[in-house]
């Protein structure tokens, strides 16, 4: 979820907002996990409507992966200097690196919700938290009350009983999924 967290980032940053929504996390699972969360839909297709309809967000999954790659590859750059003269114009160019975001209420309801679904527990930073996978993600927004995006969600043809059974699987290994 690492991964997906930080492709919502830059879907948010690109939207020019200045908290992650909902639908911008959703985004980024569909960027960064298809093909993990194929086998839950009746077609890729299926899912790419759904991000594209509920999320807002339809850009083609590589571009989105192209957006990150270069903000990662190319760090802010502070100065430019005018050839010939003196001068230098200092650049504040739009990144997101560095960029402080905050998360909407509906997705802090969310992961409280995947928060209290997990029966996964690791240890990072000498805290134990729950492990939340794409999997189990996706099942919380279905599973928070009162969640609109959850119900169309359900709706859209996902595999809600599969995906709670994958979801709420409790893992031999847990720690082996943190990345």
């Amino acid at each position: 979820m690492r991964m997906a967290s930080l492709i919502a980032s830059v879907i948010a940053h690109a939207r020019q907002e200045s908290e992650i929504q909902l639908g911008d996390v959703i985004a980024g699972v569909h960027v960064t996990c298809l093909e993990r969360l194929l086998p839950f839909w009746p077609s890729a297709a299926a899912f790419e409507d759904f991000v594209a309809e509920h999320c807002d967000w339809s850009e083609h999954r590589l571009t989105t992966w192209d957006r990150w790659t270069f903000e990662e590859m190319h760090p802010r750059r502070g100065m430019l200097r005018i050839p010939f003269t003196n001068w230098s114009l200092f650049l504040q160019p739009r990144r997101f690196f560095g960029k402080s975001f905050t998360q909407s209420n509906q997705l802090q309801q969310v992961y409280r919700t995947a928060e209290a679904l997990s029966p996964n527990r690791v240890t990072t930073f000498g805290q134990v938290v729950p492990l939340i996978t794409p999997e189990l993600f996706l099942f919380a927004v279905v599973r928070t009350p009162d969640e609109e995006l959850g119900k169309r969600l359900a709706a859209s043809g996902l595999h809600v009983d599969a995906l709670g059974q994958v979801a709420t699987t409790e893992l031999a290994s847990p720690e082996k999924l943190m990345f």
